[in-house]
Order: C-alpha cells, then sequence, then structure tokens
C-alpha cells in the first residue's frame, strides 16, 4: 500500500467518523432543542441555589430574624420616630386645641 492510499484510508476513515458524530448531534438535537437544554439547565441550578440559600438560613436563624427587623425597622422608621416623639415628648399637650379654645369661651361668658 502507497502513502497515497494510506492517506486516502485514513481520510474515508475520519470522514466515516465525523458523519458518524454529526448525526449523533442532529438526533440529539432534534430529541430535545437548545433552549430546552439551557431552560433545565437554568432550572436546575435555581433549585441548587435555592437549596443552598435554605441550609444557610436555617444555621443562621438569628442573623435572618435580626436582618428581617432592621429592614422593618428601616423601612418604617417615619411613624417609628413619630411614635417614639409622642410618647416622650414632655412640652406634648393634655388636650388638643379646640378642647381649649372652648373652655375659654365658656369661662369668659359666665365671668360677664
Amino acid at each position: 500500500m502507497s502513502s497515497f492510499e494510506a492517506d486516502r484510508a485514513n481520510r474515508k476513515a475520519a470522514w466515516t467518523l465525523f458523519e458518524r458524530r454529526l448525526k449523533q448531534v442532529q438526533d440529539d438535537l432534534a430529541a430535545r432543542s437548545i433552549g430546552g437544554r439551557v431552560a433545565d439547565k437554568v432550572t436546575e441550578d435555581a433549585l441548587d441555589l435555592v437549596d443552598e440559600a435554605l441550609a444557610v438560613a436555617k444555621d443562621n436563624k438569628g442573623l435572618i430574624a435580626a436582618t428581617v427587623a432592621a429592614l422593618l425597622a428601616w423601612a418604617f422608621r417615619a411613624p417609628l420616630l413619630d411614635w417614639i416623639g409622642e410618647r416622650f415628648d414632655p412640652q406634648a399637650p393634655v388636650q388638643g386645641e379646640a378642647a381649649n379654645d372652648d373652655g375659654a369661651d365658656i369661662s369668659e361668658e359666665q365671668a360677664q
């Protein structure tokens, strides 16, 4: 066998191998599209991430509770500060303005 014939046989063997692999890829893609594969991979990775997050949350319940409390305090900071101001303000009136005005009018009329 000459070198030319050996090269031709190697080339035919490589081509046959290539065609077999190409047919495998085409059959595989016909069974399931690339988009379907990507969606499955993304879903699988997301579920793995959720499992990992749940494991970390179970190990650090106190830290999670403190973080949630801090976020709620920050979100409702204005009403909380108003409530604290009303609660501890020494200059807060005992009665509303309308109640004070009505009493002053009555006492003035009685004085006359």
